[in-house]
């Protein structure tokens, strides 16, 4: 009883209390201090003889050092014909290593010290680091400045950075975010811009280690660096030691380079644009412009602006599109105004098929909602509060503080552009929300963008206006020219493919054929090792195939009926897309008993290119193409037996299209027909792979329903 009383006393007493009278009815009502002002420590500056520029900044809290030198260089400088040139540089100049440290020594070496050293190049900026522990700061500044002065560029690592180059374009449709910023860009700039160029297989190809000592002697200048480091050192000895490593370098004398300019087109590409791409299971949408400057007066007030419409949880796009109307899986915008050239002002949205349509309209309504009214006075405090606190954010560390003030030096921004950015966003006020809104979002000057199925929208797409269509296919690498098919080379080619069909069993027999399997044991060689695979495939010379294989994936299945191409793995059964169904169709053209078979096929081109060497022996080549200018393959005669001695083609085999060279041995009898037992695989010159046949059956009469995509 006396405890009973006790609490309700307390609780008395504490409600009686002026602290718990002012706790607010909701959270809305919260007040939170003013923050705290960002104080940036100032870094030491100064220049080389030279022309590198420096900056030190002490911080002693760990005992390591790091050094980090910005670039001026860029992809937006590279030959458009070398797309992916810049890019390269930036991985050999650290996986090769140079003449004094080369790359694999030099990887062992980092390892003993604990150490790192990174170089990449960026579209408007190359960066090379090193991080090291504070007693290995010499040895790690002089490895940094002799792979900037004089990277070794080794062909090995040249070319496996060309091999990472086409797997990354092989697999550049598989991410559809990543399709639909990268189409808009395109859409925006124009595709043959710097700020939109990719590479291509044959922009990579061209790409020699001439090339790369040629970019690098171009931009690898110290007028174009500037260097920071910061960690636990002394600012006196670390200039001291700079002036010691750098100081020899001498200047390069070349001009800076400066921005391409943008096509003035790119200010009025509105439209509707479309990429069909059927095997996706929701649909995105992206609309926008180009953008401004960060130097742009408007610019702050635009950042501010674009938070409020859909900079993140808070925003109109996220409540409005996605918690209100539930169209959106993801929803929001972005005002990517660049430092040196115009940016982007985007916003898009993902959603399921069937509210594609809707979801494009609901977003261009809250653009112009928001272009016609305004903001609210408690949107604006919102906004300028959450882009306030995040952006301390950008200055928690040493490291963060001075890449930004490299930053503002490299783009020839003001050392004070910090405290201005600050300032001038607490500044924004709601008549320049209304004045900057109405000004840039101006919905007919729009670029919409749509990814996904072609069909399925209510309304179709079309009732917006005039669709563009943007094709994403990938072109495949050009294939060496043939040169003209004379006469005599026709008569010779197909006088060679008669020889090759009777060494092998003859036109009869060959005609007797109408389907085959063949059962195989293929050991591929990867970067991860070999893998072991057994495959059976079946080959209807109507124009089916099935094809079976067991990996250490899982069993998996691909089929094609003639007119379709699928393929069924553990995770389900897919119908493949047009590229991949392409490639299906160019297998079965290669079939060489299918070559064999039909030497007099309509619409096929057959021609002998004379004398030829593989793998050191002299055999006879002839071309068979499908078409003149579409795909071909090259087949080696042996002249003693006119057997097949091997085949060459361009095909998808471990990623990125490559040239495929198959080179045959071992051959024996097997229903009628001589067939090579043991197949070795190169792509691009490198072996890749071997096969060895167990066992073939001849017209094991497969179903036709075998070869159609399972329900």
């Amino acid at each position: 009883m006396q405890r009973r009383a006790f609490l309700a006393l307390l609780a008395a007493s504490i409600l009686a209390t002026p602290a718990a009278a002012q706790i607010p009815a909701s959270y809305k009502q919260l007040k939170y201090p003013p923050l705290n002002r960002i104080e940036v420590p100032e870094p030491i500056r100064f220049e080389l003889a030279n022309g590198m520029v420096v900056y030190l900044l002490e911080d002693h809290e760990l005992p390591l050092i790091q050094a980090s030198a910005l670039i001026r260089t860029g992809w937006r400088w590279e030959p458009a014909e070398k797309a992916g040139l810049a890019a390269i540089v930036g991985t050999v100049m650290r996986t090769g290593g140079s003449e004094k440290f080369p790359g694999d020594a030099l990887d062992e070496e980092l390892d003993r010290l604990g150490a790192s050293v990174e170089t990449t190049i960026g579209e408007d900026s190359g960066r090379a680091s090193v991080s090291v522990l504070k007693e290995d700061i010499d040895r790690g500044l002089v490895i940094l400045a002799d792979i900037l002065r004089n990277p070794a560029f080794p062909e090995d690592k040249i070319e496996l950075a060309k091999i990472q180059q086409r797997d990354r374009i092989a697999r550049r449709n598989d991410n559809p975010q990543g399709i639909l910023m990268r189409e808009f860009r395109r859409i925006i700039y124009g595709n043959d811009s710097p700020y939109a160029r990719q590479p291509e297989y044959d922009t990579v190809n061209s790409i020699t280690r001439d090339d790369l000592v040629r970019f690098h002697r171009e931009f690898f200048q110290p007028e174009n660096v500037i260097l920071a480091v910061w960690g636990d050192f002394e600012a006196a000895a670390m200039r001291r030691k700079i002036e010691q490593i750098f100081g020899s370098w001498p200047r390069g004398g070349r001009p800076r380079p400066q921005p391409p300019p943008v096509d003035p087109a790119a200010a009025s590409r509105a439209g509707i644009y479309q990429i069909v791409k059927d095997d996706m299971p929701n649909s995105w949408v992206a609309m926008g412009f180009l953008a401004g400057r960060r130097d742009d007066p408007d610019y702050f007030a635009l950042e501010v602006m674009n938070d409020i419409l859909g900079g993140g949880f808070a925003s109109r796009l996220f409540n409005k599109v996605r918690t209100e109307q539930g169209l959106a899986y993801t929803v929001g915008s972005q005002w990517a105004a660049g430092w040196d050239r115009p940016g982007l002002f985007v916003a898009l949205g993902s959603t399921k098929t069937e509210s594609t349509t809707r979801i494009l309209e609901s977003i261009r309504t809250e653009i112009r909602r928001l272009a016609e009214s305004g903001v609210s006075e408690e949107e604006l405090a919102r906004s300028k509060d959450s882009i306030l606190k995040g952006f301390a954010f950008e200055f928690d560390s040493t490291g963060k503080i001075i890449t930004r003030l490299m930053s503002y030096e490299y783009y020839g921004y003001p050392r004070d552009f910090l405290r201005r950015y600050r300032d001038s966003i607490e500044k924004v006020t709601r008549e320049d929300i209304a004045r900057v809104a109405a000004k840039y979002l101006v919905t007919d000057k729009l670029a919409i963008l749509v990814l996904g199925k072609g069909a399925g929208f209510e309304p179709p797409l079309n009732a917006f206006g005039k669709v563009t269509p943007v094709d994403i296919t990938i072109p495949p690498p050009r294939q060496a020219a043939l040169g003209e098919a004379t006469p005599e080379s026709v008569a010779r080619g197909r006088e060679l493919l008669v020889k090759v069909s009777e060494a092998v069993g003859g036109q009869a027999r060959l005609r007797e054929i109408r389907d085959y399997t063949l059962s195989a044991d293929l050991i591929l060689e990867t970067p991860q090792g070999q893998f072991s695979i057994q495959t059976e495939t079946t080959v209807n010379l109507e124009g089916r195939m099935l094809s079976r294989m067991s990996t250490p994936a899982g069993e998996m299945t691909q089929g094609f009926d003639g007119q379709a191409a699928w393929i069924r793995t553990p995770q389900g059964v897919r119908e493949l897309p047009a590229s991949q169904q392409g490639d299906v169709e160019k297998a079965f053209f290669r079939e060489t008993i299918r070559l064999l078979r039909n030497p007099e096929e309509p619409g096929v081109t057959v021609q002998a290119l004379g004398e030829a060497e593989l793998e050191g022996k002299k055999v006879e080549a002839l071309a068979v193409t499908r078409r003149p200018g579409d795909f071909q393959v090259k087949l080696f005669v042996d002249p003693v037996t006119n057997l097949p001695a091997g085949k060459s083609y361009t095909a998808s085999l471990l990623g990125a299209p490559g040239e495929i060279q198959e080179v045959y041995s071992d051959w024996r009898e097997a229903g009628g027909l001589k067939w090579p037992h043991k197949t070795v695989l190169y792509r691009d010159g490198r072996k890749i792979g071997e096969s060895t046949l167990r066992e073939v059956r001849i017209n094991p009469g497969v179903e036709e329903a075998a070869y159609r995509k399972p329900q």
